[in-house]
């Protein structure tokens, strides 16, 4: 039933499947390992189908097992060890004027890295504080800036230094959070409510959780 309310809970082209996810009494254990040709099995062969559930399934995973490891800290760091490292290897290539296929690659693991920790910030009780909104504007101005210069059907006149420019200053935000916010919950990692509603026509229980 997990991968049921899971399937559900996704974009509406993909509510054609769950007929199939039950009739294959795919649980939510299988559901955190599924792969592509698994999805095939199922009756999901469209690429952009299958991107949707994958996606999906690599957000539950991380929140499955990385749950009580994962803060608002230990995001930032992943993301100013992502962005120097990228911001480095741009600067070792000055003289290009085309972005090569790593570097599209590289943004590409940026923005999901950037995309948990955006995401972090809209939680109680981040999204009520005036710094970590200001924060989270300035950080998802600045990732679609550099997603917009990876687009290789873009013009731009010096993508590569647009892109290690924004590299720079997503490093500097997330040192920023690292360093000079001294609030401890940053430090704080997720936690788990479970709560259990009866239907008043059924002895049947309805469970789900509430981060």
């Amino acid at each position: 039933m997990i991968s049921l309310f899971y399937v559900i809970g996704l974009d509406n082209t993909i509510h054609p499947y769950i007929h199939s996810f039950l009739n294959h009494d795919v649980n939510g254990q299988q559901l955190l390992n599924i792969q592509s040709q698994d999805l095939e099995r199922l009756g999901v062969i469209k690429l952009g189908h299958q991107e949707i559930i994958l996606n999906a399934v690599e957000y539950l995973r991380s929140f499955h097992y990385e749950l009580d490891k994962e803060n608002l800290q230990l995001l930032a760091l992943r993301l100013s060890s992502q962005a120097h490292s990228l911001h480095k290897e741009l600067c070792r290539q000055k003289n290009s004027e085309s972005v090569s296929t790593q570097t599209l690659s590289d943004v590409a693991s940026i923005m999901m890295v950037v995309k948990p920790l955006v995401r972090w910030m809209d939680y109680p009780p981040f999204n009520g504080h005036i710094e970590y909104h200001a924060k989270k504007v300035e950080l998802m101005k600045i990732s679609i800036e550099m997603a917009t210069c990876a687009q290789r059907d873009r013009f731009a006149e010096k993508p590569v230094q647009e892109i290690r420019t924004t590299c720079s200053q997503l490093a500097t935000l997330a040192d920023y959070i690292i360093q000079d916010i001294v609030d401890p919950m940053i430090l704080q990692p997720a936690s788990l409510d479970l709560a259990t509603l009866k239907k008043k026509s059924s002895d049947d229980l309805v469970c789900f959780f509430i981060i």
